[in-house]
């Protein structure tokens, strides 16, 4: 008996086809909030239709009319909503508090680790924005780190079928290219094996240009459907850039201006491949609230108005990104054209953050933005890393607490001078000396003045290059007299490029009388180590960058951190170079307490992350961006041995994930704190602790330190702004309540929003003694949905929950095949789950098994259908099913294969074996090791292989093999980057192959030739100039004439006397370069290039220089090794050398005893046991 393909039904009778294009074009058009805009009709509700009114409407649009949806202008909208069936299998489960921590565990493993498939709120969404549904738009108002870009392509992925049909692509927006990026590697991640094929078998490993292929695939498909580009590409595309003229004016001075035509309007560049319009299909805006108040916003909001049939996603995890009042325009997006939110009808005209509700605002807004809004706070306290706010709240403030910092007497001289001429509103000045106070000398050079900012910076740095010991002495005198400074001249200087101070001034000794908030953060930093506060993470942010981020850097360095290099042996550590790890510095780490655990000297290190300007936004450099992902998030570096801080910028507010953070300490206040926010959730995201989640830190905590400088009497100007800060935060959270309680997933999302171990912890909170938490807004965390409907029938005050609807209750006619696709989705990774523990089932062992997998609220919802049609899908049938076969499917042993019926029983195939194999064969599983192993692949990857691919054999014409020394060509390519990164002398030779035209017979050992050249300019332009010399150079002894010989060999000091061969006379350039190469050093300051070798030369090692070799050799060593090596390098004179101006030695690399458990390494790379030690001679 076979089995039987059923066919495609509905699950329940519709009562109602939908046309995908009709149905949205009458919607798009119809305003279904008409009577939204008189609130009182005759003083009836404004819902109450009048007869009168009815007849107003055309016998077209109530023909139009479709009842199987809700409309957004219906009270009962949200009830509606939660008793479909389409979205109500999509409500996120209710839980109990969990007591035990094994509880909790199961619970995070189960949430954290499972294999990628769309959440409930995700889901949702797919099913409520699609063809077959009549809304607009949404905005997809999530919390950071809940997956809102999943989300969006959980709707994307809806929307292929309209791709096809009409060939417009679903167009995504996004910020700037890196996020480009981002989001294509988030499609591939968020769909599964739709785009990213699983490799089947996984008894083999894949290697990772078989990967890399894969992944190009993938894209390539993806990109068929999705059109990703940032803002301004856009808006050139939509609006066209403006055309920028120079006008000369009066004075002779260039003005620059926008050319503007005849009518008054500006004179646009119109880009090639224009977009007229986006008429069916979807557009996404990632981080939508950037476009409020800009031309970027424009375009968007004129492709909405000339496009049909165009479904509109914006995602924000803060819609108001200053303002409460930013969230109308974006809201306005997705409305009807004819009827959108007026910003005068909700909030009084004051700006700023006087602005307030109007009496009658909250009413009308909750109105208007029913149906336009999802909801989602995430931050589940098991699944997120718990906020703690660190510090106090001053008196003057509500709720922001924050660690005050009392200026010294230097400082708060400054301070207060800046004050009394204070006229910035946004306290700029006071913001710059508040970070830190630069010693200058007054005009008259009698005393010492504070200076700030960037032009105070300007100021000192040109007094210290005319008057550096005045100002020091000044400095020692008077700020620092009692202290005794034993080398003055170090306590400020300028950098070796000139444009940064440093110096002792910047020490944790001096630090705190020039910027006391630094000096309080490098405190706390110093103390995030074993025995102290812990080790851990730490990120750093600041608004400003030279007097915030740069200033900080230094202090750093100071203070015996280290920047991040991705080569560790660029590392100049010194004795007073901190431990990653623990309080003692590099000079003491070798003899270490036994109260601390046994590890490895790494350097606590840092790295910046400025941004640069892209396309008008702040963007994070790309390689910035790798080594966030790579290594600072890599579980290697926990604990911080890799990177230690982070310190960024505004570029690290969006679309930055940093893992298992221990403290975020922000330098300076933002006059939002929804961006105080936005910055914090770089560190606290979904599951971006579980890999430090233990026994010993079952409930990860995030520390929050929000620094300014305070006075004894009143608020300082930075808690002042905190202050203003707050009553537009207030503003903005009432706002997202009222969000909150019309979202058109409120009930159903309503688990995801309110945890019942906050509403135990927070319960009745508000008062000064107890204040609500931030995740929360500082308001209650309950609160209710405001549909009076669902309130009435289905919520219950007692368990804070909205009740389980009946079945029988369900609303299902608009429930079809294509709203299943996650359950059938969900029974097919549950049939697999059960045939990786046996190869044999009967359809009520998977009935059983797949209903019962199901939480018990849900479990009455379970249809056979999703298993049949499961099925279905893993039984190819045909040749055509075969080809199209998409389901990754394994047995128990991790071998490829499908599903086969015979006789009631659902069987494993194996791809590799008969349909028609005995069952014995499948339990007992014998691998065919030839047929899976690749050889060619194993041996290329084999150091004989290397060695053998350095050794060409040739075959003379009688049979005989000859090993030779015939080598490939030269490698110069490797060496490239090497050398372009060394300043040259005025002559560089090169040792290149002698030309193949010279060679006499087929084993003739190929010979060196020695080339000249004089020194290239570094920057070339990308056509040959003229006059230019090749790298490489030219013959010495064919294409030199003997006078430019010369010429070179006097410039080098080389004694010609009696030579009169230019062969000859080459010779000796080349001895005196590759000595010069060779032996030259930085100390010497004679460093440079003067000899260029191939990288694969068989007798001169690469690089030639000795010093570079060493750095090398020691990085290779602790690559083998991954460990810190500790080493120390002596130097060995060589007598008689050959030419009498060159410094002649030889190195030995002596290694401590800490080193011998590498014994097998060392000895690998020629170290000799002498004495005690390994000892390796480079000469």
């Amino acid at each position: 008996m076979a089995h039987t393909k059923i066919k495609r039904r509905f699950i329940e009778t519709s009562k109602t086809e939908h046309n995908e294009d009709g149905l949205y074009t009458f919607f798009n058009n119809y305003d279904y909030d008409s009577n939204v805009q008189n609130q009182h009709i005759g003083g009836k509700n404004n819902f109450e239709v009048s007869n009168e009114e009815i007849t107003e409407l055309t016998l077209d649009e109530k023909m139009l009319e479709d009842h199987t949806y809700p409309s957004p202008s219906q009270e009962t909208f949200q009830h509606d909503i939660y008793v479909k069936r389409d979205y109500y299998i999509h409500n996120i489960p209710y839980r109990d508090k969990l007591k035990t921590y094994d509880e909790i565990k199961e619970f995070r493993d189960n949430v954290c680790a499972r294999d990628f498939k769309l959440r409930e709120h995700q889901a949702l969404l797919a099913n409520f924005i699609n063809p077959n549904t009549p809304f607009k738009g949404l905005l997809i108002f999530h919390g950071t780190g809940t997956g809102k870009t999943c989300a969006s392509i959980g709707i994307a992925e809806k929307f292929k079928s309209m791709v096809e049909k009409y060939g417009m692509r679903i167009h995504v927006l996004v910020p700037g290219p890196l996020n480009k990026q981002d989001f294509m590697g988030e499609i591939l991640n968020c769909t599964g094996e739709t785009y990213l094929k699983m490799y089947q078998d996984k008894t083999m490993i894949i290697d990772e240009i078989e990967m890399a292929k894969n992944r190009k695939n993938a894209l390539n498909i993806a990109n068929q459907y999705y059109r990703i580009m940032s803002y301004r590409s856009f808006y050139k595309k939509v609006l066209g850039e403006k055309i920028i003229e120079k006008i000369t004016t009066d004075q002779n001075k260039l003005k620059i201006a926008y050319r503007k035509t005849s009518t008054g309007e500006y004179e646009r560049d119109l880009s090639t491949d224009r977009i007229y319009n986006l008429d069916n299909t979807l557009l996404i805006v990632d981080e939508a609230h950037n476009l409020t108040g800009n031309e970027y916003g424009d375009a968007v909001k004129k492709i909405i108005e000339i496009s049909k049939n165009l479904r509109i996603v914006l995602l924000s995890a803060t819609p108001m990104k200053n303002l409460a009042d930013d969230s109308i325009e974006l809201l306005n997006y997705l409305r009807p054209i004819n009827s959108p939110i007026e910003r005068d009808k909700v909030f009084t005209s004051q700006r700023g953050h006087l602005m307030e509700f109007k009496s009658n605002g909250k009413d009308y807004f909750r109105k208007m933005i029913l149906g336009y809004i999802s909801y989602l706070r995430g931050a589940d306290p098991l699944t997120f890393a718990e906020r703690i706010d660190m510090g106090e709240i001053p008196t003057g403030l509500n709720f922001t607490k924050v660690i005050r910092c009392y200026m010294l007497n230097f400082q708060l001289k400054t301070y207060s001078k800046v004050v009394e001429s204070q006229d910035d509103s946004l306290d700029r000045r006071s913001e710059a000396v508040a970070n830190f106070a630069f010693p200058g000398l007054s005009k008259d050079k009698s005393s010492i003045e504070g200076y700030y900012g960037i032009e105070g910076m300007g100021i000192v740095r040109s007094q210290m290059k005319n008057n550096a010991e005045i100002l020091i002495e000044k400095i020692t005198s008077t700020i620092l007299s009692d202290y005794k400074i034993e080398n003055p001249s170090n306590l400020i200087y300028l950098t070796n490029d000139s444009k940064k101070i440093s110096g002792d001034i910047f020490h944790e000794k001096y630090l705190k009388f020039f910027s006391i908030k630094f000096y309080t953060t490098l405190h706390k930093i110093n103390e995030t180590i074993y025995g102290k506060r812990g080790i851990g993470l730490l990120f750093i942010y600041s608004n400003l960058v030279k007097v915030g981020i740069e200033i900080f850097q230094e202090i750093l360095l100071a203070n015996g951190y280290l920047e991040y290099q991705d080569n560790i042996t660029n590392y100049h550590i010194d004795d007073d170079t901190r431990c990653y790890f623990c309080e003692y510095n590099y000079s003491h780490h070798k003899h270490l307490p036994n109260n601390i655990p046994r590890h490895d000297f790494y350097p606590a290190t840092f790295i910046s992350i400025t941004g640069k300007s892209e396309e008008n936004l702040e963007q994070i450099p790309e390689e910035k961006h790798k080594i966030l992902r790579t290594v600072f998030n890599n579980i290697e570096n926990k604990d911080g041995k890799f990177i230690k801080i982070v310190i960024g910028s505004k570029v690290m507010n969006e679309g930055i994930t940093l893992k298992n953070i221990k403290e975020i300490h922000i330098l300076d206040v933002h006059f939002n704190l929804g961006k105080v926010d936005q910055v914090i959730g770089r560190g606290i995201r979904f599951c971006k602790h579980y890999d430090i989640i233990n026994d010993d830190n079952q409930f990860p905590k995030v520390e929050i330190y929000k620094y300014v400088v305070s006075l004894k009497d009143g608020l300082s100007t930075e808690e002042q702004l905190y202050k203003k800060a707050e009553q537009k935060y207030k503003l903005i959270k009432e706002t997202e309540r009222i969000f909150q309680e019309e979202a058109i997933d409120c009930p159903l999302n309503r688990n995801g929003n309110i945890f019942p171990e906050e509403l135990e912890k927070y319960g009745n909170c508000g008062t000064i003694e107890k204040p609500c938490p931030a995740v929360c807004g500082y308001m209650s965390c309950e609160f209710k949905c405001g549909d009076k409907l669902l309130n009435a029938k289905y919520y219950d005050p007692e368990k804070n929950i909205y009740k389980k609807v009946a079945k029988a209750d369900l609303d299902y006619s608009t429930y079809d095949n294509s709203l299943a696709s996650e359950e059938i989705e969900y029974a097919k990774s549950k049939i697999k789950e059960m045939f990786h523990l046996k190869h044999m089932y009967t359809i009520k062992d998977i009935l059983k098994y797949v209903k019962k997998s199901y939480p018990i609220e849900k479990r009455d919802l379970f249809d056979d259908y999703y298993v049949y049609q499961a099925l279905n899908d893993l039984i190819p049938m045909n040749g055509n099913d075969f080809n199209n076969f998409k389901d990754t499917f394994t047995d128990k042993f991790n071998i490829p294969g499908y599903l086969i019926y015979r006789k009631n029983y659902y069987i494993f195939q194996a791809f590799d074996e008969n349909e028609n194999v005995p069952m014995y064969y499948r339990y007992h599983y014998h691998p065919d090791i030839i047929n899976k192993f690749n050889l060619k692949d194993y041996i290329k990857h084999t150091t004989d292989y290397h060695r053998y691919k350095e050794i060409n054999e040739e075959v003379n014409d009688l049979g005989e093999k000859n090993r030779t020394n015939f080598t490939k060509t030269y490698d110069f390519d490797s060496g490239l980057e090497y050398y372009d990164s060394r300043n040259e002398y005025d002559y560089v030779g090169t040792i290149d192959q002698e030309s193949i035209r010279r060679r006499v017979g087929v084993g003739e050992e190929m010979k060196d030739e020695f080339k000249i050249r004089e020194k290239r300019p570094k920057i070339l332009s990308k056509k040959r100039e003229t006059g230019i010399p090749s790298f490489r150079g030219a013959v010495c002894k064919t294409s030199k004439n003997k006078k430019f010989l010369l010429k070179i060999a006097e410039k080098l000091q080389v004694s010609t006397k009696n030579i009169n061969i230019r062969m000859d006379i080459c010779n000796l350039i080349k001895d005196k370069l590759f000595d010069l190469e060779k032996y030259s050093t930085t100390k010497q300051n004679n460093k440079m290039t003067y000899l260029i070798v191939p990288s694969n030369h068989q007798n001169i090692p690469f690089p030639l220089n000795l010093e570079d070799r060493i750095k090398i050799l020691i990085n290779e060593i602790q690559i083998e090794t991954r460990s810190m090596i500790n080493c120390k390098i002596n130097t060995e004179d060589i007598k008689n050398g050959k030419f009498s101006d060159i410094h002649y030695v030889k190195y030995h690399i002596i290694f401590d005893n800490s080193m011998d458990k590498f014994k097998n390494i060392l000895e690998a790379h020629g170290a000799l046991k002498i004495k005690d030690n390994y000892v390796i001679i480079v000469e």
